[in-house]
């Protein structure tokens, strides 16, 4: 499917397993986001298991499993699977008694590594035959220089993952992806990558929880929600990190959630699905069409187009505007129909 889903019953009590993303769905630096520490502990009493699945690779399943402890959801370090992990254990199914490892990145990745038995070395004067970069805050330029050296020298070149931005307590500021970039731009070879929103990191989070219906949680359509439909596992997305109900109307087929909602709370929520009729998309008591490269809502009012009347929808009429956006740009056989400057649009709680 390229649309919205719909359920009868609540996503926990449908899906077994919750592979739930950390930066921006559960917390944003070192604090957790609204609701989400009493909606996973809810997901957890009626029976869905979690699993936190992370691009982040600069911390240890265990630094993970503290942090989410201390923020009131009480996690254990199975619980987590780090994009780090996933560039090891690639790394490992391939490695032979000739494997050498240059690790450009954190704690969390060289504990990966070593977890996976690899040999790794400090420097490119040791003939690496892999330089696997993962990100960490403490990167500097004879980090990336080393890489750079190595990989001109022949190694295989190893990403954790690509996010050019990350989110932080004051926005958002570069990724790992920012920072192979540089070293792309200096060896002319693009690295292979292993996190989000490549397909085999869920399916090892799913493995581990022995789930058999998982979902994807996210709030990044590139990574998470790409991620999700490549792992062909459903996913949801919340509009509590890097993209909003702007991004969702103007996603791209390879990026549409099957569900979507507000915030982690939406996993014990039922989610109408929209339909179309006479024109419109209605979705419960929301209605929306598409007008030209213009949204409109129907609203008791009267008609309404979106960034010159409002800039706010509630859940409902984003999920309603999202589906007639998508058939347009599907009809029209483009990306989307809707402008690059969409002005801003913010969700609202329906209480």
């Amino acid at each position: 499917m390229t649309g919205l889903s719909g359920s009868t019953a609540p996503l926990q009590d449908i899906f077994d397993c919750a592979l739930l993303d950390l930066d921006g769905v559960v917390y944003v630096g070192a604090d957790a986001v609204e609701h989400a520490p009493a909606a996973i502990q809810v997901a957890r009493a009626g029976g869905m298991r979690t699993v936190f699945v992370t691009n982040n690779a600069a911390r240890t399943a265990q630094t993970v499993a503290d942090h989410l402890t201390d923020l009131g959801v009480p996690t254990g370090p199975e619980e987590v699977t780090t994009a780090a992990m996933a560039a090891a254990a690639l790394i490992s199914a391939e490695a032979d008694e000739h494997t050498r490892v240059l690790v450009i990145g954190g704690t969390g990745l060289r504990q990966a590594i070593t977890d996976e038995g690899l040999h790794l070395v400090e420097s490119a004067t040791q003939s690496p035959t892999v330089v696997v970069q993962g990100f960490t805050p403490e990167i500097a330029w004879h980090d990336l220089a080393e890489a750079a050296y190595a990989i001109a020298a022949g190694a295989q070149h190893v990403a954790s993952n690509l996010d050019a931005s990350l989110p932080t307590e004051r926005g958002f500021a570069p990724g790992n992806g920012a920072l192979v970039a540089a070293v792309v731009a200096a060896t002319g070879k693009q690295p292979r990558s292993t996190g989000k929103p490549g397909p085999e990191i869920f399916h090892q989070a799913a493995r581990a929880s022995g789930a058999q219906r998982p979902l994807v949680v996210g709030d990044r359509l590139d990574t998470d929600l790409a991620g999700a439909r490549a792992a062909q596992i459903p996913g949801l997305h919340v509009c509590t990190g890097v993209d909003g109900p702007t991004q969702v109307l103007r996603a791209v087929v390879a990026h549409r959630p099957a569900f979507l909602g507000l915030d982690l709370r939406a996993l014990a929520q039922v989610h109408p699905e929209p339909t179309r009729a006479e024109g419109w998309w209605t979705c419960a008591g929301a209605a929306a069409r598409i007008k030209g490269e213009a949204v409109v809502l129907r609203r008791d009012g009267g008609d309404v187009r979106l960034g010159e009347q409002t800039n706010e929808m509630d859940v409902d009429e984003v999920r309603a505007a999202a589906a007639a956006a998508w058939e347009a740009s599907d009809a029209a056989g483009v990306d989307s129909v809707l402008p690059v400057d969409l002005p801003h649009v913010r969700m609202v709680d329906q209480g």
